[in-house]
C-alpha cells in the first residue's frame, strides 16, 4: 500500500486509512506493507490493518510518489500494489513490473487517468469505478 502523504491529502487520510482497514478485516488481510511518500520515502513498514487508522503519519511535503513506486519496483516479492493518493501527484511515466490500482480520493478523481493501472475512485460515500479507466 503506498499511501501518498503530501499536503493535499491532509484531510482525506484519516478516512482512507479507517476503509482500508474495515476492507483488509473483511478480506482476511492481517498484515499491509504501507509505503509513506511525499516527495521521498518517509515510511516503510509492515503493519497489522487495525492499526491503518491511528498510524502516524509522515510528510505532508512535496507530491511525487515515483519514489515509492520505484522503491517497490526494486523487491522482487511485490506483485501487486495499491496507491491511495488525491490523483495531484507526480508518478514513473514507465509502468511498474507489478499490478497496479489507483485509489483516487478528492478533487482530481474525477480528470486522474495514469497510462498504467486501474483507477478505483473513492467517492464520500464509498468506492466508485472511474468511467475510461485503463486496464
Amino acid at each position: 500500500l503506498v499511501l501518498d502523504t503530501s499536503g493535499s491529502m491532509t484531510d482525506e487520510i484519516p478516512r482512507v486509512l479507517g476503509t482500508l482497514g474495515e476492507f483488509c478485516d473483511a478480506a482476511g488481510v492481517d498484515r499491509v506493507r504501507l509505503v509513506q511518500c511525499d516527495a521521498a520515502v518517509t515510511g516503510d513498514e509492515l503493519i497489522d490493518p487495525h492499526d491503518l487508522a491511528e498510524r502516524r503519519i509522515e510528510g505532508y511535503g512535496g507530491s511525487d510518489l515515483s519514489p515509492a513506486l520505484r522503491h517497490l519496483a526494486e523487491d522482487q516479492h511485490v506483485r501487486a500494489v495499491v496507491v491511495v493518493t488525491d490523483g495531484e501527484i507526480a508518478y514513473p511515466s514507465e509502468a511498474m513490473p507489478y499490478e497496479l490500482l489507483w485509489l483516487v480520493t478528492g478533487t482530481f478523481r474525477s480528470t486522474f487517468a495514469p497510462p498504467y493501472g486501474r483507477v478505483i475512485a473513492l467517492e464520500p460515500r464509498g468506492p466508485a469505478v472511474q468511467a475510461g479507466s485503463p486496464s
